[in-house]
């Protein structure tokens, strides 16, 4: 179990460096594409379509924090109608079934990359399109295993008679 936990603080540590790492780039890459257009009259011809992306994996990188925090999208109404022993069972449920449907989410988002892969297809700068989308399957793999380990922590818990939820949870 403390390698689960190590795992899931790392890419909580690893999330954040980036996001705080690609929005300091976003920033620069915004703030040049309107001095450039009002001063100069021009802009970096790429620039928009690169910070396009940019937003997704700042999406994606987001949603795994969340997800770590359990602050992701959820619908909670069953836990305001049940006791604590069955909150925390709803929970594992819900998290494994998250788990799952990222994994099939990861499966399609990794053909979709393949088929870019085989297309030999071309974004900015000479450089492929599947390197900028390359995100969405491992996005939705750290999820699904953010998603797993939870639900095996929460059921380690349970075995050891701890029925309790803290409000948010870092593991």
């Amino acid at each position: 179990m403390k390698i689960l936990k190590f795992i899931d603080r790392a890419l909580d540590v690893a999330a954040g460096w980036l996001i705080v790492g690609f929005l300091g780039v976003m920033i620069l890459m915004a703030f040049s594409q309107v001095v450039l257009r009002d001063f100069f009259h021009s802009g970096i011809e790429w620039g928009d379509i690169f910070l396009r992306h940019m937003v997704l994996w700042i999406g994606f990188l987001g949603a795994v924090i969340a997800a770590g925090e359990r602050r992701h999208l959820k619908i909670e109404f069953i836990s305001k109608l049940v006791s604590k022993k069955p909150h925390k069972l709803f929970l594992i449920i819900t998290n494994l079934f998250a788990a799952v449907v990222c994994l099939f989410l990861m499966q399609a988002a990794a053909g979709f990359v393949q088929s870019e892969i085989e297309s030999a297809s071309v974004l900015i700068l000479n450089l492929p399109i599947w390197y900028f989308i390359v995100i969405l399957p491992i996005g939705y793999a750290v999820l699904s295993f953010r998603f797993a380990a939870h639900s095996i922590l929460w059921i380690a818990e349970i075995l050891k008679g701890n029925w309790e939820v803290a409000e948010v949870q870092q593991i």
